[in-house]
């Protein structure tokens, strides 16, 4: 018979909000269990947000795409039709191999016990470990944390072979670059990977019910991005919603309810992620999913089960990596009472196609429907030296801003860099800093932070004189 083991915080997963939030109970004093029943690191490391941003890293690097404005075609590289799966699953090994060890000594060093098995609720506060149906080790915990990520949604009636037709995860694992690639569902993880195989060379075919890529963008600069994915060959159908997605001979065929039809030789079904909740028997920890499919939490990720709190993607927020690294420690410090400030409200988004995008705050159809009087500025990449140098013309920034006022509302980025320079914004929004900051300030040139400086510009020169105090019209 299995001893129940006494431990003050039992963690389940060991994504980004189950690692923080560990880190920060062992940091507390408290006896510390993370147990992860797949590869430490959870999705985020293994299936998810590294290995695609590094796909996408691998891709530039080997098709010469940031220097062919210079270039063209001649490159000592190999050029895309060279270009080899193994070519891009070495580097995807190397970083997820370098990342897990720097997550397993982050985690030996805060004296965390790591359990590798499947855990399932046997009543509130106890929980069984097993590996291979077998019972291994049973916890009884104080304070309960639930971090198992989430997994991409299966479709009824599509058969998800990982040979022509697959989930993101099984794409990780394609053998061969496709000549011609099907991507139904234009929201971020299908647009990421749609633009990294349409730089690689591959015919991509993007379908989605909705009108637009990447539907809750800045139209603006949906419409910017769409653009740079059109010069790669890539093609977009919106307002298609499938009928049916089925294999016939060597090509995938999806059906739309319109009547149209498309087929590729391999068809990629990004139709969105769900709570990774199967198997933890929920029921006997007197927990349940909401309507969404995630599990409900208060402002301290507190459950409905007062001990049991849960952060990351299983509570169906903002699913970010970024946000489940703040919400695992902010967890951990509520459930030990400590000081715990409220997650902040304002945080950026980063989206990884070719080109990035990032942005924060509100949108122009937001302020439209809000009734706010704005004002935009501009600035596009050819303006911007550094952006020329490094061979990156193709972007836009924009600053949207409160016309009497002058308080910030919104920034949004297309182009390179874009998710790192989007934090100058962060930092200016969170200390309430005027547009004005930006042109007052001195940047360092030639940087792609100078496009702040030429967008204020913009801006203030569309307002009145009466409405810009310092002059610069």
């Amino acid at each position: 018979m299995t001893v129940v083991e006494e431990v003050d915080f039992l963690v389940i997963g060991s994504g980004p909000a189950g690692q923080k939030g560990a880190v920060q109970a062992s940091k507390s004093g408290m006896k510390t269990v993370l147990i992860e029943g797949g590869e430490l690191g959870g999705a985020s490391l293994w299936s998810g947000t590294i290995p695609s941003k590094t796909l996408r890293e691998a891709v530039l690097d080997l098709t010469r795409f940031r220097t062919k404005n210079f270039y063209g075609t001649q490159s000592n590289l190999p050029a895309k039709s060279e270009i080899s799966v193994s070519d891009l699953i070495y580097r995807l090994e190397w970083v997820k191999k370098h990342l897990q060890e720097t997550t397993l000594r982050q985690l030996k060093k805060n004296k965390i016990d790591i359990v590798h098995g499947w855990a399932r609720f046997r009543d509130p506060h106890t929980v069984d470990v097993y590996r291979n149906e077998e019972k291994i080790r049973s916890f009884r915990a104080g304070k309960i944390l639930l971090t198992p990520g989430s997994k991409p949604r299966a479709l009824k009636g599509v058969i998800f072979d990982g040979k022509k037709i697959f989930d993101s995860t099984q794409l990780l694992e394609m053998d061969v670059i496709p000549k011609s690639l099907l991507v139904v569902g234009a929201g971020v993880i299908g647009s990421e990977y749609a633009s990294i195989f349409s730089v690689l060379g591959s015919k991509v075919i993007m379908i989605d019910r909705k009108a637009r890529i990447l539907s809750f963008l800045d139209r603006e600069i949906g419409s910017h991005l769409l653009l740079a994915l059109e010069e790669s060959k890539l093609s977009f159908h919106g307002n298609k919603d499938y009928e049916s997605i089925t294999v016939k001979g060597d090509e995938v065929v999806v059906q739309c309810k319109d009547g149209s039809v498309f087929t590729a030789e391999k068809a990629l079904i990004a139709s969105g992620r769900v709570a990774n909740v199967e198997g933890l028997s929920l029921d006997a920890a007197g927990l349940s999913l909401n309507g969404r499919g995630y599990i409900e939490v208060d402002e301290y990720f507190r459950t409905s089960v007062a001990h049991i709190y849960a952060a990351g993607d299983v509570i169906g927020k903002a699913s970010l990596s970024s946000t489940g690294y703040v919400e695992g420690r902010l967890a951990a410090l509520h459930a030990f009472h400590q000081k715990v400030d409220p997650v902040a409200k304002l945080f950026p988004y980063g989206i990884y196609t070719i080109p990035e995008i990032s942005y924060i705050g509100k949108n122009e159809e937001e302020l439209q429907a809000e009734g706010i009087d704005y004002e935009v500025g501009r600035s596009y990449f050819y303006e911007v030296s550094r952006s020329v140098i490094t061979g990156s013309e193709s972007g836009l920034c924009k600053i949207l801003f409160d016309r009497k006022k002058r308080d910030i509302l919104g920034v949004h980025i297309v182009g390179r860099g874009a998710t790192e320079v989007i934090h100058i914004a962060q930092v200016a929004i969170s200390f309430n800093a005027k547009i004005d900051y930006f042109v007052e300030q001195v940047f360092n040139f030639p940087t792609f932070a100078e496009m702040y400086r030429i967008a204020a510009l913009n801006g203030l020169n569309k307002l009145k004189k009466t409405g810009y105090i310092h002059g610069h019209i």
